[in-house]
């Protein structure tokens, strides 16, 4: 689900292929694809999300903290 953290991390996909985007509200045609070797950055305080919906993904993570993540709720439909 949509959230957002309160440092800035990096990620690199290292196998399988992740999607993400960047908003408020999930939306699946905002995806982007990432196969392995992609390299993410995710801006502090900046709301995104991410799915890997071909199989497995493996992400290497990385950030400075203390660690944050705040969800963001999603309108009921």
């Amino acid at each position: 689900m949509p959230h957002w953290h309160g440092e800035t991390r990096t990620a690199i996909v290292l196998s399988g292929t992740l999607y993400y985007a960047y908003g408020d509200q999930w939306d699946e045609s905002k995806f982007k694809a990432y196969p392995p070797g992609s390299f993410l950055i995710e801006p502090a305080k900046i709301s995104h999300y991410a799915m890997a919906k071909d199989g497995e993904v493996v992400l290497q993570a990385t950030s400075i903290g203390p660690s944050s993540t705040v969800k963001i709720e999603q309108a009921k439909k």
